[in-house]
């Protein structure tokens, strides 16, 4: 990580301080923070060598999306998108670097040096670790976006400092070779912050203060209407 450039584009102006509804690219430019967290073959969540346990309640304070470029198993170049910065042709970019300097994928078939990544920050109040969760994966971007937009639909009825706590899952994905297991970031309950709705910690020194626990909206409260049964 040492030699690899991070960009930055300019950033956009935006109300919120995170990056659920626009991806803001505001704070830490380092992309791992604390502890990094994968989603194995085996459809466990682990971080180094240990596995996480099941029951491990997070909760996410961020999320981000990137393009790197890589080389030799490592990242060199990291380009943060903007708020709101739709994804750049990551093909295109591929198709412009020479084939012989593609690498082997996880399938074993050549593919280029740049590859798109959503980014998932979640912090344990418990004990004050963090952890990231890169993903580039077909999964893992199903992943991601569930989650967005459930905290997006929330937000929208219980107000902008609302954050979901969550607990490492796995759920059936079909595929064309006949289906495994992805990562869920399953959502247990939704919380929110006192101190004037400053939610995030610093990125070296973890403060969420007067959590409490909100309701997610009700089928009625979505449709404007009551549910016949």
């Amino acid at each position: 990580m040492s030699n690899e450039e991070v960009k930055k584009l300019p950033a956009v102006a935006s109300p919120r301080i995170d990056g659920f509804d626009d991806f803001n690219d505001e704070g830490d430019n380092r992309i791992i923070q604390g502890k990094l967290v994968k989603f194995t073959n085996e459809a466990t969540w682990e971080s180094g060598e240990e596995e996480l346990p099941s029951d491990l309640e997070l909760i996410v304070i961020d999320v981000s999306r990137v393009v790197q470029k890589w080389h030799d198993g490592n990242p060199v170049e990291t380009i943060i998108l903007a708020p709101k910065e739709p994804w750049p042709n990551i093909k295109a970019m591929n198709d412009a670097v020479p084939r012989e300097d593609w690498e082997d994928g996880p399938d074993g078939n050549p593919r280029g040096p740049f590859q798109g990544q959503y980014i998932v920050y979640m912090w344990d109040p418990k004990t004050g670790e963090r952890y990231t969760y890169p993903t580039g994966t077909t999964g893992g971007g199903m992943c991601v976006r569930e989650l967005v937009r459930a905290t997006q639909l929330t937000r929208d009825y219980r107000g902008e400092r609302v954050y979901a706590v969550v607990t490492p899952s796995d759920v059936f994905m079909n595929t064309r070779f006949g289906g495994r297991q992805r990562p869920r970031l399953l959502v247990k309950r939704w919380i929110k912050f006192g101190d004037g709705g400053k939610a995030l910690p610093a990125p070296d020194q973890p403060k969420l203060q007067g959590p409490q626990e909100v309701e997610p909206p009700s089928a009625k409260e979505v449709t404007e209407d009551e549910i016949p049964f």
